[in-house]
């Protein structure tokens, strides 16, 4: 997305030596628009609106005469109106041959009447037609008939507010949100973080204003429409989760109303950013902890979730949305003398100490190297990528062959959940992290029957990154190359824990 530049160009006529008594090098530009069918009732500004323009009050006839002579076709001279009219202003419009009034009187009685004590104005708005180019460094227009006054004013990127002492300064980015909900109202954005700096020396006044939206990769920004200054919710996700690109910049302020535009109070926008938001399954099990395992299935009694009715499998019900109504019911015959429900004990943390590539993590959240799994502990997922203390690791065993969809739900599933790790189907930029560290595609591929694992096999795999709607981009395990294709091809899928 190209920047909306804040590099604004003020352009005023001038007039030859016989008016040069009011140049107009101070006079304030105003967009006005005018009716498409206006009169004299309904071309009306207040006086606040009209704030800042210049007086040409004391303008000699021959001024006058050249001033309205210099008005383009359908461009606006504004009259302010003294006694009865004194609150309000009125538009005259020249059509290329007259200036059009109607009742509206003029202090120069030969060009417009017969009453005195009118003051009036002139904006010279697209008077000259400034054209930006692709970048706030090149500007057109096309030369009138006379003189002109060209005013660059530079407008600086506006930017983010920054925290701590000048050598360890850090700047305050907006941040993903963590733990966010799928189908909730939950922001995607962590409270408080991305404060714009405060313009000039002022504490309350800011460089611009955060503006998001939501996009389908991480590297090509949305359409300048689609972004708004409210922080995009979970909403709209699907209830399996996924990774979602929320794409942000700052929008630079414009001069505050009524104030001439300078390098400290008018700043350009920034340049759009990503944030991978990883919003989080709304699927949750009900594990029948009964005497009888089977006591749903045996037909004792039946399930129903928001009155729909349920089915338990092996004593578990399955994919459960946050906020839903569980109703259980005894069938005739029997009843329920006491319904315990808890919450489900937490998921283990992971405690991830000096990661290595080829370190597996075990059961209990913990690192280790494969021949030293304490006994009782098991292998629950390969390392495959580190970036500090944090990185990527694989699960040893594929999913199986899905789509797309399929796969962004069933990875974000896999067991056993960790406090502190996420369980994802990798993107794009993350499959190509964890093969650049095993030092090639096939080395990743078939690195985990050494750590108790099952290879991957010579084939496709998804990744979660979207090429468009309807394609994701996938992995060529046979050959080591990247291509897209459908979301609804069958692919091989592999969980990833991203800690």
């Amino acid at each position: 997305m190209k920047t909306i530049s804040r590099y604004i160009m003020t352009l005023a006529l001038l007039l030859t030596a016989a008016t040069g008594a009011w140049a107009t090098d101070d006079l304030i530009i105003k967009e006005i628009t005018v009716p498409s069918e206006w009169n004299d009732d309904n071309a009306y500004l207040t006086v606040d609106e009209m704030t800042g323009f210049k007086d040409f009050s004391s303008l000699t006839d021959d001024e006058a005469r050249a001033l309205l002579n210099s008005v383009p076709t359908g461009k606006v001279l504004i009259f302010y109106g003294a006694g009865a009219s004194s609150n309000s202003f009125k538009l005259v419009q020249n059509n290329g041959t007259k200036v059009y009034v109607g009742e509206m009187p003029f202090t120069h009685k030969d060009l417009f009447g017969e009453k005195d004590n009118y003051k009036y104005y002139y904006t010279a708005s697209d008077a000259i037609k400034v054209t930006p180019g692709s970048s706030a460094n090149t500007w057109t227009f096309s030369m009138p008939g006379s003189d002109v006054v060209l005013t660059p004013i530079y407008a600086k990127a506006a930017a983010f507010a920054t925290t701590g002492t000048e050598t360890e300064a850090k700047t305050q980015l907006p941040e993903a949100a963590e733990g966010v909900i799928a189908g909730t109202d939950a922001p995607l954005i962590a409270e408080g973080t991305g404060i714009v700096a405060f313009a000039g020396e002022s504490t309350e006044v800011t460089q611009g204003t955060l503006m998001y939206a939501i996009g389908n990769s991480a590297t090509e920004a949305p359409a300048p429409d689609a972004f708004s200054a409210t922080v995009p919710t979970a909403k709209n996700v699907a209830d399996g989760g996924a990774d979602v690109y929320v794409w942000y910049y700052i929008q630079g302020a414009d001069a505050p109303q009524g104030e001439a535009a300078t390098l400290d109070n008018t700043f350009d926008d920034t340049e759009p950013a990503c944030l991978t938001v990883q919003v989080l399954s709304n699927k949750f099990d009900i594990q029948f902890n009964a005497a009888n395992a089977n006591t749903i299935e045996a037909g004792k009694a039946t399930v129903t979730v928001d009155d729909q009715p349920a089915t338990v499998t092996d004593g578990k019900l399955q994919g459960v949305k946050m906020g839903s109504e569980v109703k259980l019911e005894a069938n005739p015959g029997y009843k329920f003398r006491k319904v315990e429900v808890k919450k489900k004990a937490p998921a283990p943390s992971l405690s991830i100490t000096n990661p290595v590539v080829g370190q597996v993590i075990g059961s209990d959240g913990k690192n280790y190297a494969y021949a030293s799994l304490p006994e009782g502990v098991t292998a629950v997922a390969k390392i495959c990528y580190v970036s500090g203390s944090n990185g990527l690791a694989l699960a040893l065993t594929d999913e199986g062959a899905m789509n797309w969809s399929t796969a962004i739900e069933t990875c974000a599933a896999h067991t056993p959940a960790f406090t502190g790790g996420t369980w994802k189907l990798a993107t794009k930029a993350e499959w190509s992290y964890m093969i650049n560290a095993a030092g090639s595609y096939s080395a990743l591929r078939d690195g985990f029957s050494s750590v108790g694992g099952t290879n991957m096999q010579s084939d496709v795999y998804f990744s979660s990154t979207e090429y468009d709607s309807f394609y994701a981009w996938l992995y060529y395990f046979n050959n080591g190359f990247w291509d897209f294709d459908s979301k609804n091809y069958s692919l091989c899928v592999r969980a990833c824990l991203a800690f």
